[in-house]
């Protein structure tokens, strides 16, 4: 019998709405089911909404399952915006893939917020579980 579809293929694992890029802070996007381990291969940054307001400062944010840093699948990562409806995907430049464990929150934290008048997010995690 075949398991799920995100058992068996790369499929969007979550979508968070609402993420405040302008502020500072965690956000929970998967908690990995019990019996299960998630390889997150890609996100997708969805700008829903945005005004300028003279920005000059990009936010810059990490993801990943190792809490207080959340930075083990993206560490420090600059995310330049200037207009909404736009889309950014990203993952690690590296051949290692990082497993978040059964129970694992994987969180996208904020660290350095954008000065934009109104950037909002909306978060795609894809990945699949084993």
């Amino acid at each position: 019998m075949p398991g799920e579809l995100r058992e068996n293929a790369i499929t969007r694992l979550a979508t968070i709405t609402g993420i405040d890029a302008t502020a500072t802070g965690t956000t929970t996007l998967f908690t990995v089911p019990t019996g299960a381990t998630m390889i997150p291969m890609h996100i997708v940054i969805r700008v829903t909404a945005f005004t300028s307001g003279g920005k000059g400062t990009q936010a810059i944010a990490s993801f990943g399952g190792n809490s207080a840093t959340f930075d083990d699948f993206l560490n420090t990562q600059t995310y330049t915006v200037a207009a909404a409806n736009t889309f950014q995907k990203d993952e690690p430049d590296t051949a290692e893939l990082v497993t978040q464990a059964a129970a694992d929150v994987f969180s996208i934290i904020i660290e350095t917020a954008s000065d934009a008048t109104t950037e909002v997010w909306s978060i795609d995690l894809f990945g699949y579980l084993v």
